[in-house]
């Protein structure tokens, strides 16, 4: 049976694919890139981003580490989950920021190219630490220390909100993105 944490580490392998699609994308706004970014696939990404993610997947972590913060036996991991939930905040807020700055783009107003280079490459760098760090610390300790009640409890949360990219019914906000997302798989499969 599939449980709240299985379905944590699998949006955490789909954010980890589409960071690198996004960095791909960003990277291509960086004097000597020879391709040119697909803004909309930029916008697309960091939408997604902000609405699976910030809304559902981030809180979903907060309501099983509210359970486990009891059963931590020790100040240091504790601290470590008060870091991920920090991180959850930063991360929120930087996604909000970036959805801005690259709509100022889209709305062809002026933005310095190195200021959105700087804050994306912040963004992105936070983004693969958190998921690092509640995979190395926070997943481990759910998966020894919760109960299976721990996890029925919220596993009625997760009937509410499939994933609107990667899950059984697609956004058609993301249609595009999930497009973009199948070319590059499947170019990367014919280059294995």
């Amino acid at each position: 049976m599939a449980t709240v944490i299985d379905r944590i580490i699998k949006d955490h392998q789909h954010m980890a694919r589409l960071l690198d699609y996004l960095d791909y994308e960003v990277s291509g706004y960086r004097e000597g890139r020879e391709h040119t970014p697909h803004l909309n696939i930029i916008i697309e990404a960091l939408d997604y981003l902000h609405n699976y993610p910030d809304a559902f997947h981030h809180p979903l972590e907060s309501r099983l580490m509210a359970r486990l913060r009891p059963r931590l036996a020790n100040k240091e991991q504790r601290l470590r989950f008060d870091m991920i939930e920090e991180q959850h905040k930063q991360i929120t807020a930087m996604t909000q920021k970036l959805v801005e700055s690259f709509n100022t783009v889209a709305s062809d107003h002026v933005m310095p190219i190195n200021l959105l280079l700087a804050e994306y490459t912040l963004y992105s760098e936070l983004q693969r630490e958190h998921m690092e760090l509640e995979n190395k610390f926070m997943i481990p300790a759910m998966q020894s220390l919760l109960t299976t009640d721990d996890l029925v409890l919220v596993d009625d949360d997760l009937k509410q909100m499939s994933d609107p990219l990667f899950g059984s019914h697609l956004w058609e906000a993301y249609e595009g993105l999930y497009r973009y997302v199948i070319e590059r798989e499947s170019a990367l499969e014919e280059v294995v």
